[in-house]
């Protein structure tokens, strides 16, 4: 005669952390799992299984208001930085503008001889900046998202080369030989519809899992005819990375 037989699964263990950055969770949870075999007269462990999911898209900004950021120009994804980079935009367009969260200030590159950054043909294109997120000293980079500044739509940036490095020194900055390229495309912003005013669009994804301390956007084409490269807002979004 057979003993009846009884199996019984049973979660004993669920556990979950939480890290947010910026406006999003990444979070990790743990379940074990114990599954016994029972019979009349005993009970048998059979197995112990342990599943780790990730739940949740690390999707914040990483560059936020008061992070290092450095205007430049003359500069494409590879090369180095040749002068020309602090008379390029105007006092009240500077850089800091493009991290802010405040669409109705905007950051102005002219990037031509005029201003002192020969090499930049037409006008804005090779400008941008390099910045140092202070979220973290590691994060990866997913996305940008754009805004487009307040007028003239001829100056909006169409497409960028998005660069990462864990150099640190000016020096090291500067050259073409610290940076890994991350992304070349779009910025959301459309060649040919004018995109609103003062408008967010819409955020440009990628491909990424590698950690850098700075990061160095460039401008490589424009949406007309125009004297510059202008846009309210260029932020960096991903996560911080935990080694």
């Amino acid at each position: 005669r057979t003993a009846a037989k009884t199996t019984t699964t049973t979660t004993i263990a669920t556990t979950a952390a939480a890290t947010t950055i910026a406006t999003t969770a990444r979070t990790t949870a743990t379940t074990t799992t114990i599954t016994t075999t029972t019979t009349a007269n005993t009970a048998t462990m059979a197995s112990t299984t342990t599943v780790t999911t990730i739940t949740g898209s690390p999707s914040g900004a990483i560059t936020r208001t008061g992070d290092p950021i450095i205007g430049i120009c003359n500069t494409i994804a590879g090369g180095s930085t040749i002068g020309g980079s602090g008379n390029n935009y105007p006092a009240a367009e500077y850089p800091p503008n493009a991290i802010d969260g405040n669409i109705n200030t905007k950051y102005l590159n002219f990037g031509d001889g005029s201003t002192g950054c020969y090499g930049s043909a037409p006008p804005g294109i090779n400008t941008g900046f390099y910045i140092t997120p202070t979220i973290s000293n590691a994060t990866v980079a997913i996305g940008l998202l754009f805004a487009t500044s307040n007028d003239f739509p001829t100056r909006d940036p169409t497409t960028v080369t998005l660069e990462g490095t864990n150099e640190t020194s000016t020096t090291a900055l500067n050259s073409g030989a610290s940076w890994t390229l991350i992304y070349n495309g779009s910025t959301g912003i459309d060649s040919y519809i004018d995109s609103n005013r003062l408008t967010y669009v819409s955020r440009q994804n990628f491909s990424n899992t590698m950690a850098f301390s700075s990061y160095r956007l460039l401008v490589t084409a424009k949406r007309g005819v125009s004297n510059s490269v202008q846009y309210a807002e260029a932020h960096i979004m991903g996560y911080i990375y935990n080694s």
